[in-house]
């Protein structure tokens, strides 16, 4: 096959990025080349490292209301994709993935939808789109265009000993090990909970990996070493399939990326959707774990014995595994992959 190209349109969070960085590096493999076109937002650099030539849309850093941004947001799109001439465009979903519409130039348009339930910016680029992959089976039917490939992996997603992945982390390898993660941009009240708790954490037994989000890691830090915690911070962790590697439960929010990871490293989880979406999104998707996660409103006392319990007793852990083991949908990556390359080469 001669090397085709392809053009990502969109960001802004992790849930955006992370499938289509995982198909821009299996493209890439496949002797193929790649472009982002990004809203510009600085959580997104950590993402596109080896993914090809990424440009900013400059939609994020923008003064002009949102409408007036994104139609100088499409104009660059559409320049640097006739510099591009690509075979087939993806947009990411999101505000700034509206600027596929001026990016294709005929191409095939493909959607990426995440969430179970549909955004509105799939929506209303379902007139313009070849395909939808829909992380949920159900997504898929809601959409003329829907097509359901599943969670999509990343090479820093991979499955890696457990062992190995504490040592790496400092982390004590008999422990039972806490994740938590609000997400590409943390969550204060995640972060605030584990400081409320910490020492009664550290009376448990467990230790704590948390990836806390830019300049929120200080007061988690003192929180685990005026309570002996043993606790590793980050603000942000590239390499994710170590953290999953090393962890025994999550708590976590229920973003799209995070869903997906969870489903891939079959890993049980309290989930404590973002509370403030109109269509209570998170929410949603965390109900698509079934019995392999357990979803909570707020995280006060009776929420606390809830994770205390399941951090203290393994078969508990172990039941919510094999839930996700029986349910969750294989990794939908090489069936994707193979659909973008059908879209270029049927447009040639």
């Amino acid at each position: 096959m001669n090397p085709l190209r392809f053009l990502f349109v969109g960001g802004g969070t992790g849930g955006h990025l992370t499938p289509a960085v995982g198909l821009a590096e299996a493209l890439r493999a496949r002797g193929h080349q790649t472009m982002f076109l990004t809203s510009g937002r600085e959580v997104e650099h950590s993402y596109l490292e080896g993914v090809g030539e990424c440009q900013s849309l400059r939609l994020d850093e923008s003064k002009w209301p949102k409408p007036l941004a994104l139609g100088g947001a499409m104009l660059r799109a559409r320049r640097s994709s006739r510099g591009f001439r690509p075979d087939v465009v993806v947009s990411l979903g999101g505000l700034s993935g509206c600027a596929a519409i001026t990016a294709k130039r005929g191409r095939p348009l493909v959607l990426l939808e995440g969430n179970r339930v549909v955004g509105k910016a799939v929506r209303l680029m379902q007139g313009f789109a070849d395909s939808t992959f829909t992380l949920f089976a159900d997504t898929a039917t809601e959409l003329q265009t829907g097509y359901f490939v599943g969670p999509i992996s990343r090479r820093s997603l991979a499955q890696q000993d457990s062992v190995l992945s504490r040592t790496k982390f400092g982390l004590p390898v008999d422990s039972t090990v806490l994740l938590v993660c609000g997400g590409s941009q943390g969550a204060a009240q995640l972060n605030d909970f584990i400081v409320d708790r910490a020492a009664e954490l550290a009376g448990a037994g467990v230790s704590v990996l948390a990836l806390c989000g830019l300049g929120k890691a200080e007061a988690l830090r003192t929180a685990a070493k005026q309570s002996g915690l043993s606790a590793v911070v980050f603000e942000h962790c590239e390499d994710m399939g170590s953290a999953y590697s090393a962890a025994d439960f999550a708590l976590c929010r229920g973003g799209a990326s995070t869903i997906a990871e969870l489903w891939l490293h079959r890993m049980p989880s309290m989930i404590v959707p973002y509370p403030w979406h109109r269509d209570r999104q998170q929410e949603h998707n965390a109900r698509g774990l079934g019995a392999g996660a357990v979803v909570v409103d707020e995280l006060g006392a009776r929420e606390w014995r809830q994770l205390r319990s399941l951090l203290t007793v393994s078969a508990q852990r172990e039941q919510m595994r094999e839930v996700l083991a029986a349910e969750a949908p294989r990794d939908g990556l090489a069936v994707a992959v193979q659909l973008l390359e059908d879209f270029a080469v049927q447009q040639q």
